[in-house]
C-alpha cells in the first residue's frame, strides 16, 4: 500500500498475485473460460480488497469490470485474443465524455491517435487500454452516423502505443494511477474498433447493462471503505480516554453513534446486494428492465452518501488518530473525498432513476424491483 501510494499506482506484484489468484477470471463467464461468478459475491469480493485499501479496491475493480466491457462491443474473437490463454488479461481506460481522438482507414487498418485523457485509472498494468475516436473516412472527413452527428467508436489499444504523462497528484486514492494518457499515431487493427458488436446476450453478467455493470465498481470500493471506517471507528475508541471520558467507547454519546453508521453501512449494503441479486436474477432469465436499473443506481447513490457519513462521524471521534496523514482514517477521509466526486455518483444523476421508481411505487408498491 505504501510503495502503490508513493509511485501513484498498485504495484505489479499485486496485480501479479490477484492474476495468480484467479481473481481476473471471477465475472468472465464459464463458457469463455471464466468462473462466471454473480454480481453479489463479485462485489463481496471487491469489498474485501477495498477494506483493506481503498486504491488497491479501485484498480483491482476498474480491471475487472473494465475488461467486461470490450466483450460488449468486439467480435469473440478479438475479445478471447484480449483475455490470453489464461484468461488474465486486463482491459481499461476512460471510455467516456470528450473524445479525445480519431481512426482513419488505411492500409492494414486504421490509423489512430489521441490527445491527452485523463483518468487512466490502472491502464499502466492493463494489456489493452480504452479510447474513443471519432471514426473518419479515406479523406479524413468524419463520418455521419443516421442521427446526423459524427461517429464514436471506442477502441482497445495495445500498452506500447500508450503515453503515461505521469501527472496524477491527488487528494485521496493516490495509488490509482488516474493521470493522463494518449495514443500514439500508430495503425490499428480493424478488429480492436467497436465496428461489430460483440453477442453476449446470453451472459447474465453482460445482460445486466451497461450501467449495472459500471456501478459494481464504484459500489465494491465504497462498501470496503465503508466498513474499514466502522471498524476503524470502534478500534479509535476502544478503551481510550478523551478528556475527563475515562473510556471512550463505554460513553452513551459515542455507543448511540456508533449504533447508527453501523446500522447506516449494513443497511445501505443490503440495498446494494438486494439491487444486484434483483437485476442478475432478471440477466439469467432475460428480463431486465429500466426499473432493474434504476435500483442499482439508486442504492449506489444512496452508498455513497451514506459512505460520506459513516467515515466523517469516524473521523470525528477518532480525535487525534485522524491528525497524520498517513493514518487509517486520515486516508479514509481523504479516498472518499475522491470516490464520491464522480460524474455517475453525482446528485443529478438521481433524475434518471427517479421516474421508474415513482412509476413502480404507484403501481406496485410492493415490488422492489
Amino acid at each position: 500500500m505504501a510503495q502503490g501510494a508513493e509511485d501513484r499506482i498498485i504495484t505489479a506484484k499485486v496485480v501479479q498475485a490477484w492474476k495468480d489468484a484467479g481473481l481476473y477470471k471471477l465475472l468472465l463467464p464459464a463458457r469463455l473460460g471464466g468462473e462466471g461468478l454473480d454480481s453479489v459475491s463479485f462485489l463481496q469480493v471487491g469489498e474485501e480488497v477495498s477494506r483493506q485499501d481503498a486504491s488497491s479496491g479501485w484498480t483491482f475493480a476498474i480491471h475487472t469490470v473494465g475488461t467486461l466491457f470490450p466483450g460488449l462491443i468486439l467480435t469473440e474473437d478479438a475479445y478471447l485474443d484480449l483475455l490470453g490463454p489464461d484468461r488474465a488479461g486486463i482491459a481499461c481506460g476512460f471510455a467516456f465524455g470528450k473524445v479525445p481522438g480519431t481512426a482513419r482507414p488505411v492500409e492494414g487498418g486504421y490509423l489512430v491517435q489521441s490527445e491527452p485523457m485523463p483518468f487512466g485509472s490502472g491502464t499502466q498494468h492493463a494489456d489493452r487500454v480504452a479510447s474513443m475516436l471519432f471514426l473518419l473516412d479515406e479523406k479524413g472527413d468524419n463520418v455521419i452516423g443516421d442521427d446526423g452527428s459524427p461517429v464514436v467508436v471506442n477502441s482497445y489499444i495495445d500498452r506500447s502505443q500508450i503515453e503515461w504523462l505521469h501527472n496524477w497528484n491527488p487528494a485521496g486514492l493516490h495509488g490509482t494511477g488516474s493521470g493522463h494518457y494518449r495514443v500514439r499515431e500508430h495503425v490499428l487493427e480493424k478488429k480492436w474498433l467497436s465496428l461489430a458488436e460483440g453477442d453476449r446476450a446470453g451472459d447474465p453478467v453482460y445482460a445486466q447493462g451497461f450501467f449495472a455493470i459500471v456501478h459494481m465498481h464504484h459500489c465494491s470500493v465504497a462498501l470496503g471503505v465503508a466498513k474499514r471506517a466502522v471498524e476503524e471507528m470502534a478500534k479509535s475508541a476502544k478503551g481510550r480516554r478523551r478528556g475527563e471520558i475515562p473510556a471512550l467507547d463505554e460513553h452513551p454519546l459515542f455507543q448511540a453513534e456508533f449504533v447508527r453508521v453501523d446500522a447506516e453501512y449494513r443497511s445501505a449494503r443490503a440495498l446494494v446486494l438486494e439491487a444486484y441479486g434483483s437485476i442478475w436474477e432478471a440477466a439469467t432469465e432475460g428480463r431486465v428492465t429500466e426499473l432493474h436499473t434504476a435500483r442499482v443506481e439508486q442504492a449506489a447513490l444512496h452508498l455513497h452518501r451514506v459512505l460520506r457519513d459513516i467515515v466523517s462521524t469516524a473521523s470525528l471521534w477518532a480525535g487525534s488518530d485522524a491528525i497524520p496523514h498517513d493514518s487509517a482514517i486520515a486516508r479514509l477521509n481523504a479516498d472518499t473525498a475522491v470516490a464520491v466526486n464522480h460524474l455517475l455518483l453525482s446528485p443529478h444523476q438521481a433524475t434518471k432513476a427517479a421516474p421508474h421508481l415513482l412509476e413502480a411505487t404507484l403501481t406496485d408498491p410492493q415490488t422492489p424491483a
